[in-house]
């Protein structure tokens, strides 16, 4: 039996949700309440030093990292293979999944300068700094600390918007040649950047793409039409943390439109 440690709206979990649901995969099913902190707990930094999820067990074995955990699940476990057979097409969707990580900083970034920033800044600094403390890598505190302080003005929420005009510009030209990123079948490729679709979506950022990005709009209602997409991403978010995403992000809207069309015009 494979266990998954994941957290409800954490999207690295979600994308190893969404594989385990196109692959039909029984799981034994461990929430990380990452609200309290029990990343930070003893016991499960002893399987994620990293104090992150997702992190799966399977026959005793221990795995991390999101996209690596995606690929040995489509080796380990039966259902429709998630990657072509031969070695080229097997690259290619490589090169969409390697991208996932500086993405998904890009994501980071929005989560913290939109929803974070207006959860922490109203307390105390002493009880922020805590907070920042707790990350075990110093190059991320710095960053959570640096965007929970400026917000929105932050450099690095350029940097950022930057990262997506190029994903968004690189994945229109790619499905000029299929309905899935990498041509006709639905891979790997896709799951990895689902939930973070949803997750700029649920921060009221969907206009970046849509306004600008005809089959990427097309694409991601696809992805929300597969089975997966409910089983994996909206069955597990709470309807409160819904509603907190919509409440601290649609006043913001307007000004990170704005600002991502500067990025779009300049990158």
């Amino acid at each position: 039996m494979l266990t998954l440690y994941h957290g409800a709206t954490a999207v690295c979990a979600a994308k190893v949700r969404v594989t385990l649901a196109e692959k039909g995969a029984d799981y034994d099913s461990r929430p990380v309440n990452l609200q309290t902190g029990e990343q930070f707990d003893p016991a499960y930094m002893k399987l994620n030093p990293n104090a992150v999820v997702p992190t799966i067990v399977h026959d005793g074995k221990v795995l991390i990292e999101s996209t690596v955990i995606n690929e040995y699940i489509d080796d380990v476990t039966p259902g429709p293979a998630l990657r072509p057979a031969d070695a080229y097409g097997q690259a290619r969707v490589r090169l969409w999944t390697k991208r996932e990580d500086t993405i998904h900083d890009a994501i980071n970034t929005m989560t913290a300068a939109i929803l974070f920033r207006a959860e922490l800044l109203p307390k105390p600094p002493e009880e922020r700094r805590k907070r920042y403390e707790k990350m075990p890598d110093p190059a991320k505190r710095a960053k959570w600390e640096e965007i929970i302080e400026k917000g929105l003005d932050s450099g690095l929420v350029d940097e950022a918007l930057a990262r997506f005009a190029k994903l968004f510009r690189d994945m229109e030209k790619a499905l000029a040649d299929g309905p899935w990123l990498t041509g006709e079948a639905f891979t790997l490729a896709d799951i990895g950047l689902i939930s973070f679709f949803y997750r700029l979506e649920m921060l009221s950022c969907s206009g970046m793409w849509r306004e600008h990005f005809p089959k990427v709009s097309d694409w991601f209602e696809r992805c929300k039409a597969r089975p997966s997409f409910k089983t994996a991403i909206l069955d597990h978010i709470p309807a409160p943390a819904v509603e907190s995403y919509r409440l601290h992000s649609t006043p913001l809207r307007q000004k990170v439109e704005a600002r991502f069309g500067q990025v779009l015009q300049k990158a």
